[in-house]
């Protein structure tokens, strides 16, 4: 079974104060001097595959394990660490045009890596990037596929070459299914939501392998509709109150008269 885990690493703009927020020409903020980092659900994704690895023996499946993303050379340490964790394929799509907010081309570009680079039987997506956050590049993979997709995906088990049990938060509880590859499944809110480390030994020994580097020119992209207009940062700033008191326990009473004590006794 070949499993192709698709991520996008990006910064944390949360690490940006105000001043920080100059927009170029391009419509670009520039974040080289943060660290690109993955989401939850894009680390819950590579963790899922690393787990459904570890017992493919049991279950005697043959399991190959690749990971792609479409980005610039910045996110070569996230590489780095994927090779260190044994993957048998990373890939990286170097791409100039801005496809930061058109998940029609990205999805385009994973697509057709699949249908012509490489064949896999699972495609797992993270349920959203950090930027962006429009949930659309699973679905539109697995409509270019012409695959399903499972969404919302919580657990994965291997059940044997060509099927999986796939758990998934839906609106009164959790759905198990048996599904069949090929098939597309997007990670939702799973309770693994960390990648695991990989070694110093594993690091020294599988982390400088190279990677695999494709030019997006070489694609056929379609789907890049949408126009950037404006960037703008949102501010989540609440109002607040500062309590006053000499000691904690004055606080907790003066918090508990004014606040609490009203809220309480509400019916």
């Amino acid at each position: 079974m070949n499993i192709l885990v698709c991520f996008k690493a990006a910064p944390d703009l949360e690490m940006l104060i105000e001043e920080d927020w100059v927009i170029d020409e391009n419509l670009r903020i520039d974040t080289g001097f943060i660290k690109p980092g993955l989401n939850c659900f894009d680390e819950s994704a590579l963790e899922i595959a690393l787990r459904l690895r570890d017992v493919s023996a049991s279950f005697e499946v043959p399991l190959e394990l690749n990971a792609l993303t479409v980005d610039d050379a910045g996110v070569t340490p996230i590489l780095k660490t994927l090779n260190a964790l044994r993957f048998n394929r990373v890939v990286r799509i170097d791409n100039s045009a801005d496809i930061r907010f058109s998940p029609a081309a990205v999805a385009s570009l994973l697509s057709q890596y699949v249908l012509k680079h490489a064949p896999q039987d699972l495609v797992l997506l993270g349920r959203e990037s950090s930027i962006g956050e429009n949930v659309k590049t699973p679905l539109f993979v697995a409509e270019m596929l012409g695959w399903p997709c499972i969404t919302q995906a919580t657990r994965i088990e291997l059940v044997d070459r060509e099927h999986l049990a796939v758990t998934c938060q839906v609106d009164d509880g959790q759905l198990r299914q048996t599904v069949q590859t090929p098939c597309v499944v997007s990670v939702g809110n799973a309770p693994i939501a960390c990648m695991r480390v990989p070694t110093l030994e594993d690091r020294m020994q599988f982390g400088k392998r190279p990677f695999e580097i494709l030019s997006a020119k070489d694609f056929e992209t379609s789907g890049q509709d949408e126009e950037l207009v404006d960037l703008e940062p949102v501010h989540h700033q609440r109002p607040g109150r500062v309590i006053e008191g000499k000691t904690p326990r004055a606080k907790a009473r003066k918090l508990y008269d004014s606040y609490l004590k009203k809220r309480l006794a509400r019916p």
